[in-house]
């Protein structure tokens, strides 16, 4: 049998062929924390070539590291959270994951900087790739971007995002692996990256296949894009009345529009034999926490405005927590110093020890001039780097 149980109000939706309001995914968009320590305000993007340069789309070859930051309204003085950032390939693997720990003070607004890339450009492969956030382990936001190059030359209007699968009883929860005693429908939702190239309406079809590869079902599904839309989602499902109809193994959705394939991705039911190992980079196991500049005539005030007829030195202090299983023994904190012109002024490497008792460490450097009054007028960038990893970038300005 291959008919399906009788699903909720939503599923019926989504298996008649309509997408979802707005496009979006059932976990989508902004959350709202009303009466929360910190609420999210949004996320901007951008290439540490051009840091003011704010996009969704990246150019392979003139590209190193994507840079991050995520605005968060501070509604709880004086707290200490942990932001989590994951990078999804466009297949959907995990890449890369980090984590920002940091304390809140009495600013309104908060911004937590990260990023990942390659030391070269040439080392993102072109497609679209996903970053989900989560702040204190709970889910605050999701954005995509676009990294092109000699595949996508010609820039193609609708490139596949990600495609996630889920059981109809909890359709906020992705699985990868169903269980073969329990299993019946599976649902799955497409997330698609648009430009407006792609406005009007596309066919969106889905062919199963089992684990000998033989088609299974075929679906279709109605993809309306709007004007400005930047992504747009497309859901359905299918399933047995008895698990034991699931042959176990691996599964695999193919994805076409308007008839040109898109993109294939796998589940399986039962554990798998060879079931594939994600290989991710580990988290460094450091978790930046705090970061300051200060004068060097007055530790104690923290500042992002200096006059240049009184600075001489400007004093940087990265603040670290080590997690239970971090690493040991000699780390290095790169600051690279950007002009107002954003030339590259000064680099300086600070080597620093952590021994295994040591829960937190504070690694202190900086750059100036012998005498006041040479510092150039504006607003200064400083990135750092932890063991050669981007951590942070703050600024400040000279008046």
């Amino acid at each position: 049998m291959k008919r399906l149980l009788a699903l909720t109000p939503l599923l019926l939706l989504l298996l008649a062929g309509c997408q979802l309001p707005g496009g979006e995914t059932p976990d989508d968009g902004e959350k709202e924390n009303a009466g929360e320590p910190l609420s999210y305000l949004g996320v901007t993007l951008a290439p540490q070539e051009d840091l003011a340069a704010v996009t969704k789309t990246f150019d392979s070859d003139e590209t190193t590291i994507v840079v991050w930051k995520v605005n968060l309204r501070n509604n709880d003085r004086f707290s200490r959270h942990k932001l989590t950032a994951e990078w999804l390939l466009p297949s959907g693997e995990l890449l890369w994951k980090e984590d920002r720990s940091f304390s809140t003070g009495d600013d309104a607004t908060i911004t937590i900087t990260g990023g990942k890339g390659y030391a070269e450009v040439g080392g993102w492969t072109p497609g679209v790739y996903t970053l989900k956030f989560y702040l204190d382990g709970s889910p605050v936001a999701e954005e995509i971007f676009r990294v092109t190059g000699e595949v996508t030359e010609e820039q193609e209007p609708i490139l596949l995002a990600g495609v996630t699968f889920h059981s109809p009883d909890d359709i906020t929860e992705p699985v990868m692996v169903f269980d073969e005693e329990t299993v019946t429908e599976v649902i799955w939702f497409a997330k698609f990256s648009v430009t407006d190239e792609a406005v009007g309406r596309h066919q969106v079809s889905a062919t199963w296949m089992d684990p000998d590869g033989k088609p299974l079902w075929n679906e279709s599904r109605t993809m309306t894009v709007a004007e400005g839309q930047e992504t747009v989602s497309v859901g359905g499902g299918q399933g047995h009345t008895d698990p034991a109809e699931w042959t176990p193994g691996e599964y695999t959705l193919m994805l076409t529009v308007d008839g040109k394939p898109i993109g294939a991705t796998n589940f399986s039911v039962g554990a798998t034999e060879d079931e594939p190992e994600v290989e991710t980079e580990p988290t460094e196991g450091l978790d930046l926490y705090g970061l300051v500049f200060v004068d060097r005539d007055d530790y104690s005030e923290v500042r992002d405005t200096f006059l240049n007829d009184e600075t001489e030195m400007i004093v940087w202090v990265v603040s670290l927590a080590r997690q239970p299983d971090g690493p040991t023994g000699t780390h290095t904190i790169t600051a690279e110093w950007y002009d107002p012109e954003e030339v590259l002024r000064w680099s300086q490497d600070k080597d620093f020890e952590i021994g295994d008792d040591e829960e937190t460490k504070r690694v202190i450097g900086g750059r100036g001039y012998t005498e006041p009054g040479w510092w150039d007028l504006g607003a200064w960038t400083v990135l750092f780097y932890l063991d050669g990893e981007f951590i942070a970038m703050e600024n400040f300005t000279i008046e």
